[in-house]
């Protein structure tokens, strides 16, 4: 994996994901909420896609529905949020889940064992 797209709303969370990716060498696009990462997504052509579920004109879970209808399994997604599991729905999920609050250390964890299971390493 080596472009990721996170979405968040939270600017400093927002700024701590892009700075503890790309020092390990990730290409990081940071948009603000669904609509926005769903508009670069074409463009950037992600192989990870990080989202919070909470964030406003497109919640996570849209933009993890809107993600899978128009790139099906080629954009993998982890879902950092801490919206309460038995909240999401199915197709809310993502291919892995990270709770709030993350540290650096546990979002580069969730990214490198996405990798593992998708066989991109970086």
């Amino acid at each position: 994996m080596r472009k990721i797209l996170v979405a968040e709303d939270d600017i400093l969370l927002a700024t701590i994901h892009e700075i503890t990716l790309s020092e390990a060498g990730f290409d990081v696009l940071v948009c603000r909420d669904g609509e926005q990462a769903l508009e670069a997504m074409d463009a950037f052509d992600p192989d990870l896609l990080i989202t919070d579920f909470s964030m406003p004109r497109m919640n996570g879970g849209e933009l993890i529905r809107a993600t899978r209808r128009r790139r099906g399994a080629r954009t993998a997604v982890l879902l950092a949020s801490a919206r309460d599991e038995h909240l999401l729905k199915d197709d809310e999920r993502g291919d892995a889940r990270l709770e709030k609050p993350i540290s650096p250390a546990r979002l580069l964890g969730a990214v490198r064992d996405l990798e593992a299971r998708w066989g991109r390493a970086a």
